[in-house]
């Protein structure tokens, strides 16, 4: 690309109001890579083409094991919940995001819903609506199917189409607060706020009292986690914990959502997890991976944080270990699958030896 063609485009992403867009593409518009076809090398070491990675991280369907379903004797009642042109026009102002397959981005978005006056309301009143049914009514799938239908990226990270993400936005706008309270500081990633700063203070906390003494921080990353945890039983959940949004959340994936890959007439299939992208996904994995997170709390023992699959423990080195060989046990059952060698024990220098061998028994 030319420096005048750069400066083209950085101006006129600038004059859009989009000043994070514009930085990031000024300034790294030289690393930056192009669109990958689906039989190009995917740059990961197993050599795959870009089609095989996205293949092998959208898996089937797994038959849910009976652990991942919340215990429940009683369902709670399905509230109606209301929607207004209020809750749109304050999330559009904010929306942001890569474009779907229709190529309609948010700048547009916000141009039609905030800029042509009655008709403009008009719109604002027209996705209100929609939102309603979706979240209070039982929708066919063949009503909303091209709506769900979405680009991926060679990274598990799907692009919907920005009507979409709208409506997820809004759902987490006037429903969220239930996730929190469900969550509370067992599971960071469902909105409390100041829980990541809370959490990290704790963790560095506990580590300088006890580093001394034999004490280790143990992190761990699942492997491929948002696509793998089960998604009926994190469905269930959801009718469990979040009943003001589980009408909306299983309209959505009651399917299995078009994958749709430029440059190949073959198209993929999400037929588990959540979609990795999709506003409301870090919210449902949150209370999907909620049962395994209360099943391995035991704080006389260690101590636990999780945000979203990214979970960590501190104790000494017997409990730690005790720790992550109970997730990677019970784990699979609720598609959290430990990568250990994406996992990192923190310990005082006079300890790497001994944590070394602890390294060397979770192998």
């Amino acid at each position: 690309m030319s420096e005048e063609s750069a400066i083209k485009i950085f101006t006129r992403l600038i004059l859009q109001g989009k000043i994070r867009e514009a930085t990031r593409f000024i300034t790294e518009r030289e690393e930056r890579g192009g669109v990958l076809n689906p039989y190009d090398d995917s740059g990961k070491p197993t050599g795959k083409t870009v089609l095989e990675v996205l293949k092998s991280l959208h898996p089937e369907q797994a038959e849910a094991n009976s652990d991942a379903f919340m215990d429940c004797e009683e369902l709670p009642a399905l509230l109606q919940v209301d929607i207004t042109a209020g809750h749109v026009e304050r999330v559009i102002r904010k929306l942001s995001g890569g474009v779907g397959i229709s190529g309609l981005d948010s700048f547009q978005l916000q141009n039609l819903v905030l800029k042509y006056g009655a008709h403009s309301e008009s719109l604002r009143e027209a996705f209100a609506s929609v939102i309603r049914r979706i979240a209070n009514t039982d929708v066919e799938w063949e009503d909303i199917r091209a709506l769900k239908a979405k680009r991926p990226g060679v990274r598990p990270v799907g692009i919907g189409e920005v009507f979409d993400r709208l409506f997820a936005k809004v759902m987490v706008l006037v429903t969220g607060d239930d996730i929190q309270e469900a969550c509370g500081s067992d599971q960071l990633c469902s909105g409390l706020k100041a829980g990541i700063d809370g959490a990290i203070h704790a963790m560095k906390s506990l580590f300088d009292e006890n580093c001394d003494s034999g004490w280790g921080l143990l992190l761990v990353d699942a492997s491929n986690a948002f696509n793998s945890i089960n998604r009926p039983a994190v469905l269930w959940n959801a009718r469990v914990l979040w009943p003001r949004c589980a009408k909306f959340l299983f309209n959505s994936y009651k399917g299995f959502a078009f994958l749709i890959i430029r440059g190949h007439n073959e198209f993929l299939l999400s037929k588990e997890g959540v979609t990795q992208g999709d506003p409301l996904a870090m919210l449902l994995y949150a209370i999907g991976i909620l049962p395994l997170i209360l099943k391995t709390k035991d704080p006389e023992k260690w101590v636990q944080a999780w945000y979203a699959d990214d979970s960590s423990c501190i104790s000494d080195f017997h409990s730690v270990l005790e720790w992550f060989k109970m997730i990677s046990q019970e784990g699979p059952k609720f598609g959290y699958f430990p990568e250990p060698s994406k996992c990192y024990l923190v310990v005082a220098p006079e300890f790497v030896e001994e944590a070394a061998k602890v390294l060397k028994a979770m192998q």
